[in-house]
């Protein structure tokens, strides 16, 4: 039998966790309304990102080329800065440098890091529409030496939210740098 706590617990992790409603500034200019964005998507990635951190730069590739792999399949991804000097600025000149196809949200208060529980630079979040959490962790098992037999954790988890079921691991280990919150 599950006590009140623990049954509210379950509740409130059935409906996503809270997320800041604030817009987030971006690489492209644009402001961001999260509940707006998610709910334009079957599922939207949220990807951490540190403008110094070599393990992301060192992802960069796969994930551009995982935006490309599944946008036709009704998922977005976006990076998000929670980094305490993440200013709008420097995340167009990283997306312009990086090559990006998706803008880079600043969150420099890191309110959405510590929403989702991300404290690592390469940490990926999988949200349904409705701001549902539907994996949490690395992009895959590399550090900086991305091996092609690596397990590729994220494009495993959206395979299998995409054909309707949930991911074998809905949470693993990122390996990214640790996030600089103010």
């Amino acid at each position: 039998m599950m006590t009140m706590p623990a049954v509210l617990l379950a509740l409130s992790l059935a409906a996503g966790p809270e997320l800041p409603t604030t817009p987030f500034a971006a690489s492209d200019g644009k402001a961001y309304v999260l509940k707006d964005t998610l709910a334009a998507s079957r599922f939207t990635v949220l990807v951490f990102f540190a403008h110094t951190c070599p393990i992301m730069r060192a992802h960069d590739a796969r994930v551009i080329a995982l935006a490309q792999k599944y946008a036709e399949k009704g998922v977005r991804v976006l990076l998000v800065d929670s980094e305490a000097d993440a200013t709008a600025e420097r995340a167009a000149k990283d997306a312009a440098e990086r090559h990006y196809p998706f803008p880079i949200l600043v969150d420099a208060d890191g309110a959405l890091a510590h929403a989702l529980g991300v404290r690592f630079a390469t940490t990926a979040v999988v949200l349904e529409a409705g701001g549902k959490v539907r994996y949490r962790g690395g992009i895959d098992a590399d550090k900086q030496r991305l091996r092609p037999e690596s397990p590729f954790y994220l494009a495993d988890a959206l395979d299998a939210v995409l054909a309707g079921g949930s991911p074998k691991e809905s949470e693993t280990k990122a390996l990214g740098c640790v996030l600089r919150f103010k």
